[in-house]
C-alpha cells in the first residue's frame, strides 16, 4: 500500500471518529443563559476535526519521497518513534499533573517537554510557549468561560484576584 493510500485510510478513520464524536456532542447543550454549556467545547473540537479530515481527504498532498533511500527512511522512522514516545510519555505527566499540580504547572510542564524534547526547540522558546498556553488557558477557559480546571495554588490565587 502506498503512503498516500495509507494516509487516506487514516483520514477516513479520523473522519469516522470525529463524525461520531460530533453526533454525540450535538446531543449536549451548547449554550445556556449563563454561558457555554457542557457541549460547547466537544462540539467545537469535533467540528474542527471533521473539517480538517475532509480537507485532508479532498487535498491529501503528495506522498513523502526521500532521495537518500533506506538510510533516510530508517532515520525518519527512528525520529518519528522518538517523538511519539515523548508525546505518549507526556500523557502520564498530564494525568499526574492534573491530579496534583494544577492547570498552570501541568500546562507549562507538558508544553516544555513537548516543545523542548519532541520538537527540539530551545528551552527559552519552550518556556515561552508553556507560559503563554497556561495564561491563555487560565484566562480564557478558567476565568471567562468558567470551565472547571484542575486547581493548585496558582489557580486559587488567580481566581481570588479576579473575582
Amino acid at each position: 500500500m502506498s503512503r498516500l493510500g495509507g494516509a487516506r485510510i487514516a483520514t477516513l478513520g479520523l473522519l469516522a471518529a470525529a463524525s461520531v464524536g460530533l453526533w454525540q456532542a450535538l446531543r449536549l447543550e451548547s449554550w445556556g443563559f449563563d454561558g457555554p454549556g457542557p457541549g460547547f467545547f466537544p462540539q467545537l473540537m469535533a467540528g474542527i476535526c471533521v473539517v480538517l479530515a475532509l480537507i485532508v481527504l479532498v487535498f491529501p498532498g503528495k506522498a513523502g519521497e526521500t532521495e537518500g533511500g533506506d538510510t533516510e527512511d530508517a532515520e525518519a522512522t527512528a525520529e518519528t518513534r522518538r517523538c511519539f514516545a515523548i508525546y505518549a510519555a507526556t500523557l502520564g505527566l498530564l494525568a499526574a499533573g492534573a491530579m496534583y499540580a494544577g492547570f498552570v504547572v501541568t500546562t507549562i510542564a507538558v508544553t516544555v517537554v513537548i516543545v523542548r524534547f519532541a520538537e527540539r526547540r530551545s528551552l527559552t522558546a519552550a518556556l515561552g510557549y508553556g507560559v503563554a498556553c497556561a495564561v491563555i488557558g487560565l484566562v480564557c477557559f478558567g476565568w471567562l468561560l468558567r470551565v472547571d480546571l484542575p486547581e493548585g495554588p496558582i489557580e486559587r490565587a488567580f481566581y481570588t484576584f479576579v473575582h
